[in-house]
């Protein structure tokens, strides 16, 4: 600081003083004095330097040091050290970050690539007691170093980021294998970094929006498909979590000018990754499918209320056959939920009598809204009126075969509902001879389905 001796000499001093201390520390078994010896070394810099010391060159020193520290302390069984070690990661990324002179491309890449170089150091030279612990920080302090620089540089440079964000990704694929099942963990090491630093690339490129968005997006979630075939079939949820969301968004992105292409095409996905679910047993992929299923559900809203109340082709036109499909995958979702064992445990039972009663009530919904726009008024309520005469009977013939009481019930509710909707339909008549007839018509309608409807045993 007296500036006695020139401060390029003072840091090797500096650094060579610390060295022969933890060498001490070594022989002696001692973790406190290894400690300060290191973390002696680490504040060099700092102390020797008279002026900008958050430089590559001193991000360079630091790996040197660290690395240096990781291979020095294999074999013994340190609790403190680990922690100097995390902590001296992170300090240095930091101090390189806030020091960078953002204009300067070595200065704004040199942070996160000093994190990657220091999680391939912890990856290859740590102990398994805290490797994990480790290469979980310095990919941490990564992701986070490399979304502040891809902001800060936004569109002018994106050929600096986006390989580096992929070497980071790949890196803690293969570093972090096999995964954990831990949530705290597989969070952070499967899901929230490889996706923060998809989040950095697409940041420096312009977004999605840029011509290589999409491609971009399609590449992490290939790599995300690489990491889950890397590891054990009970370990790959996770891996393949991220893979169904970065091709969700792309295909929602590439349709999204088309209400019906996009809805198709979010249909489309949900069936592949529902085959995946069950084929792989991985109940996380459920999240990509609900998301996707439920902005198709909103595209065939969006079709069907932009069409006229009465149309002259129910069932047939896009909205109809968009919602049919959609609600068709809905149903193939809540039936591999309920026939697959997700981590060797047994189904639950309340997905499986959704599954059952699913398919049924929806289609009935459906047929009931598509035959209630049909052409005009009287037209739509006489066959919904039929609509629901027909289907009440075959649901009671239904629950008669199968002896599925419930069922039973509904088909009698639906005949009664039949009934009523005829009587409706002519009570403000003012003849009333078809008043009469119609009266009589349903009373023998209902006669007969409540004949049917009793079973000779009961």
């Amino acid at each position: 600081k007296l500036h006695i001796i020139e401060p390029k000499l003072a840091l090797g001093l500096a650094a060579l003083a610390s060295v022969a201390l933890a060498a001490l520390a070594l022989a002696d078994e001692d973790e406190t004095l290894y400690v300060v010896g290191i973390g002696g070394a680490l504040l060099a810099p700092f102390v020797t330097s008279s002026g900008r010391s958050s430089g590559p060159l001193t991000l360079v020193y630091g790996w040197i040091v660290i690395t240096a520290g990781l291979f020095a302390m294999r074999g013994h069984r340190w609790k403190v050290a680990p922690r100097l070690m995390t902590f001296a990661g992170v300090l240095y990324a930091g101090v390189g970050l806030i020091g960078a002179t953002f204009s300067v491309v070595s200065d704004r890449m040199a942070p996160p690539f000093f994190a990657l170089a220091c999680t391939w150091s912890a990856a290859i030279l740590a102990a398994a007691e805290y490797r994990t612990t480790l290469v979980r920080s310095y990919m941490t302090t990564m992701a986070i170093a490399m979304l502040m620089a891809a902001a800060s540089v936004a569109t002018q440079h994106p050929a600096d980021v986006a390989p580096l964000a992929l070497a980071g990704t790949v890196s803690i694929y293969l570093i972090q294998r096999p995964l954990s099942m831990r949530a705290e963990s597989w969070l952070l090491d499967a899901f929230a970094i490889p996706l923060a630093l998809l989040g950095a690339a697409l940041i420096a490129n312009g977004g999605i929006d840029a011509p290589n968005g999409v491609t971009i997006t399609l590449i992490w979630g290939a790599a995300a498909a690489g990491a889950a075939l890397m590891n054990d079939q009970d370990r790959r949820g996770p891996h393949y979590l991220v893979f169904g969301l970065t091709t969700l968004v792309s295909v929602g992105y590439l349709l999204r000018h088309d209400p019906l292409a996009l809805g198709l095409g979010l249909v489309a996905h949900a069936v592949a990754m529902i085959f995946l679910m069950r084929k792989e047993k991985v109940q996380l992929v459920a999240v990509p499918i609900v998301v996707g299923l439920i902005v198709a559900l909103v595209k065939a809203r969006d079709i069907l209320a932009v069409r006229p109340s009465y149309v002259s082709d129910p069932f047939i036109n896009s909205g109809a056959i968009l919602l049919l499909l959609t609600l068709l995958a809905w149903w193939r979702f809540f039936d591999v939920l309920a026939t697959t064992k997700f981590d060797e445990h047994e189904p639950e039972a309340a997905w499986a009598v959704l599954a059952r009663a699913f398919l049924p009530i929806a289609l009935f919904l459906w047929g009931w809204y598509e035959l209630g726009s049909t052409i005009s008024h009287d037209v739509a309520t006489s066959l919904v009126t039929l609509y629901f005469a027909i289907c009440g009977v075959g649901a009671i013939h239904y629950g008669r075969s199968r002896e599925v009481p419930v069922v039973r019930h509904t088909g009698l509710g639906l005949c009664i509902v039949a009934a009523l909707y005829a009587l409706s339909r002519v009570w403000n008549l003012e003849s009333v001879g078809i008043k009469a007839g119609t009266l009589i018509l349903v009373s023998l309608f209902l006669i007969a389905v409540h004949y049917w409807y009793r079973r000779a045993e009961d």
